[in-house]
């Protein structure tokens, strides 16, 4: 028993200096990291000179940071010149994607629940002769989620979309339009359920509010 106690414990151990040397290297490739930044197993890294990341930021395991340069599939391929910013002490959850060709910012404080895609592009497909792998990618403008958000797991947000501070997104949402700050929202399409009156200092619906 106490070889077998020595055993995990020694797995353990390598496993955790394994961690600390790919969280060194991946900081070390990032445009700006800021200090306490945590990442967990299995990130996926694409243009990592092109992401920014503040303080305190927490990364959990399997997440996937896409920071596309390039297209490589349209005749000529297409090139890009992306930014994705991940705010001071912000959360991504495991198994979440974000996915950037022009601009993608995660505002402070936010919390972004598990199997969440945040895009600001999608697939042309305008041509029917032509595979749509082969089309150019649209850029579909900015993404930017306000600061102290939290959005649900496996919600959808792609497109030109701003939403506000301290929102709250129901999981399983697709977000296609903008949000006003102090919104609760879900479904698909998203559509608002209730808004803070800072009158009243309750959460009401649009109409009450």
């Amino acid at each position: 028993m106490r070889v077998l106690n020595w055993i995990g414990g020694g797995f353990a151990a390598l496993h955790k200096f394994r961690r600390l040397c790919l969280r060194h290297y991946w900081i070390g490739t990032f445009a700006e990291a800021g200090p306490g930044i945590s990442i967990g197993d299995g990130l996926q890294l694409y243009g990592p000179k092109h992401i920014r990341l503040g303080h305190g930021v927490s990364i959990a395991n399997h997440v996937t940071l896409r920071a596309l340069t390039g297209y490589p599939w349209t005749d000529p391929p297409q090139t890009f010149s992306p930014e994705i910013v991940l705010e001071d002490r912000c959360f991504i959850n495991n198994f979440s994607q974000i996915s950037c060709v022009n601009r993608v910012v995660i505002g402070a404080n936010t919390m972004i629940a598990e199997g969440c895609f945040i895009a600001d592009n999608n697939h042309g497909y305008d041509d029917p002769a032509s595979s749509i792998r082969e089309q150019p990618l649209r850029i579909c403008g900015e993404v930017h989620v306000g600061p102290d958000s939290w959005i649900g797991a496996h919600c959808v947000i792609v497109g030109n979309i701003r939403i506000g501070r301290h929102c709250v997104i129901g999981a399983n949402s697709v977000v296609t339009s903008d949000l006003p700050d102090f919104s609760i929202a879900a479904g698909a399409p998203a559509r608002i359920l209730k808004q803070f009156d800072p009158v009243r200092k309750q959460w009401l619906p649009p109409a009450a509010s």
